[in-house]
């Protein structure tokens, strides 16, 4: 199912946010705005609001369709912004445009990176949680309430001394600021790719276990990934009928295959795109999530945003496993050459738990095919569960 066919199935299962289809498909929206628009990032909650990130004719905008609480969301949305921060406002609808910079619960986003000396330029935002830029040499990370404390944490854990023997370059923090910013020194180079070559996934393997080799502990509590993901899938049950139960079946099994195994040093949301190479030498950035866990946990998330890429491109659920050990056999021998001995031989059902933690992100991407790519995730993440490595 297209795209387009699957919006109009979820806004006419959701009456109560009467603007969400012009989130999901930003047709209509660009004849209101009477300009184009394009969506990126979005999150949607049943019955009560779905928020995006749009691109209004190249300005970065804040989309929102609220359900029954729309009067209370609206007055909180828009006390802080100004008359030219307003885009589109319709109470009546429950639908609000406004410039990215106003986000609410981006508070550094408001008041110290739109006045930062020279300007900045967005590499990334989530509304509501996280906002990334660069200005010169420095770049800014800017978090929601919620999240500051635990990034701020994950850079100290990772920069306490010096990356505990680490062979990756770090960031150094050069300033933090309560209000939700954290200002790192940008590293030259550039992140690799999911063409990555052999050569380089045993290279990155053997840095990789360096770090984890940080803080081994084999008498630590144990620590599992986390848990839970298929419940987000059912806000996609008017498309993908019986998918959340089909993840939670495959989450169940996965789990029961899990083994213990060290814990040390991790990252917590590893994958190709936060491995900066400049040269030989690799650096790691994208430190929010980094403290304490199975070093098999960051190899998973690596390889399944892998897969998921793969999947994107067109490759079939089927053949995930054969693409996994291709990828996972160079990776592995680097990491074994330096990093903990005693893991586990459970890598499938762990990259299958990671694939389901990002089950949703073809439909918050806005994927053209999404449905479908949503359905070969889900076979994914079923075949690797039963993978032994």
């Amino acid at each position: 199912m297209p795209a387009h066919d699957a919006h109009a199935r979820l806004a006419a299962h959701d009456p109560a946010v009467g603007s969400l289809r012009l989130l999901l498909g930003t047709d209509e929206l660009a004849e209101r705005l009477g300009t184009p628009v394009t969506r990126g990032y979005l999150r949607y909650k049943p019955g009560t609001s779905a928020t995006a990130l749009l691109d209004v004719d190249g300005r970065s905008a804040i989309g929102y369709a609220w359900g029954p609480a729309r009067e209370e969301k609206r007055h909180k949305a828009v006390r802080r912004v100004t008359a030219e921060d307003v885009l589109l406002d319709d109470p009546d609808a429950g639908m609000l445009v406004v410039d990215a910079r106003t986000d609410r619960h981006l508070k550094a986003l408001r008041t110290r990176v739109r006045a930062w000396p020279g300007g900045t330029h967005t590499l990334s935002h989530k509304p509501a949680r996280r906002w990334v830029g660069r200005s010169g040499p420095r770049v800014l990370r800017v978090y929601a309430r919620s999240g500051y404390a635990r990034a701020l944490a994950g850079h100290a854990t990772v920069l306490a001394d010096g990356g505990g023997g680490s062979r990756f370059r770090l960031q150094q923090v050069l300033e933090r600021d309560d209000a939700g910013l954290i200002v790192l020194r940008h590293l030259p180079g550039s992140t690799l790719g999911a063409t990555v070559g052999e050569p380089e996934l045993r290279r990155l393997g053997a840095c990789l276990g360096a770090f984890h080799t940080k803080g081994v502990d084999r008498a630590a509590p144990y620590v599992e990934p986390p848990v839970g993901t298929h419940r987000a899938l059912r806000a996609l049950e008017p498309v993908l009928p019986g998918a959340a139960d089909a993840a939670a079946d495959i989450e169940s099994a996965a789990r029961g295959s899990l083994r213990p195994g060290p814990v040390g040093l991790v990252h917590g949301d590893l994958s190709l795109d936060q491995v900066v190479a400049d040269g030989h030498d690799l650096g790691l950035i994208d430190l929010d999530r980094a403290g304490r866990g199975n070093p098999l946990d960051d190899i998973a998330s690596l390889l399944a945003v892998l897969v998921l890429d793969r999947l994107s491109d067109g490759l079939c659920a089927q053949a995930a496993p054969g693409v996994m050990t291709q990828a996972a056999a160079p990776l592995v021998a680097g990491h074994a050459a330096t990093g903990p001995t005693g893991l586990g031989d459970d890598l499938g059902p762990r990259i299958a738990l990671q694939l389901l933690a990002r089950a949703l992100e073809p439909f918050r991407a806005g994927h053209p095919m999404w449905p479908e790519l949503t359905a070969q995730v889900l076979g994914a993440a079923e075949e690797l569960g039963r993978w032994r490595w």
